[in-house]
């Protein structure tokens, strides 16, 4: 067989396997950024969505960032002083139109961050009530008394952007070299 012919006929091949390695690369991405909260927890409080029940609720991406974020930075241990925040939504609470009574509600916040550097993603969750919401829930679930860990924000009615700074602030607190662990308790009053 002539020389140029196997060459041609070996680029072939390599080419189609390189389009096919492609072709199944791009079948298998996520992308974490552009993926809301999973849709049985998107879903307004009933009752509460003048759109009708199905239209899904806003989340942190479609809504943006009310707050001013500081700015990521390195620090001299080599860590950062918090993560990059790409998403941040409640599991039933639409961000625009808040729960229908502000100073009744309980749901799971979830924030999505990435790493400055690996753009590792994770998503941390937080419980987010206020104190007759909690009360009302371990009623509605027959609950003589709840843990409440870390992750848990009281405030006395809704404020989005006050449970965003909350959430911010105690995140730098816990990346602040030598500051106190995050299982220990933070009192924070506001007036």
């Amino acid at each position: 067989m002539d020389p140029l012919l196997k060459i041609a006929i070996f680029l072939a091949v390599f080419g189609l396997l390189l389009v096919i390695g492609r072709a199944l690369a791009h079948a298998g991405e996520t992308r974490v950024d552009s993926s809301g909260p999973p849709s049985p927890d998107i879903s307004p409080e009933a009752g509460s969505d003048p759109a009708g029940p199905d239209s899904p609720a806003l989340t942190g991406a479609e809504f943006g960032m009310p707050i001013p974020l500081p700015p990521v930075q390195r620090m001299e241990d080599g860590n950062f002083n918090r993560p990059m925040i790409t998403n941040y939504y409640f599991g039933k609470i639409d961000l625009a139109r808040g729960p229908a009574d502000p100073t009744c509600f309980y749901d799971e916040f979830f924030l999505v961050l990435r790493h400055p550097s690996t753009q590792t993603r994770w998503t941390n969750r937080y419980t987010v009530a206020t104190p007759t919401g909690l009360s009302q829930a371990m009623n509605q679930n027959k609950f003589d008394s709840i843990y409440l860990d870390a992750g848990t924000i009281i405030v006395a009615r809704w404020d989005l952007e006050m449970i965003l700074q909350t959430v911010i602030d105690q995140m730098m607190r816990d990346n602040a070299p030598g500051e106190p662990s995050e299982n220990e308790p933070h009192v924070e009053g506001t007036t």
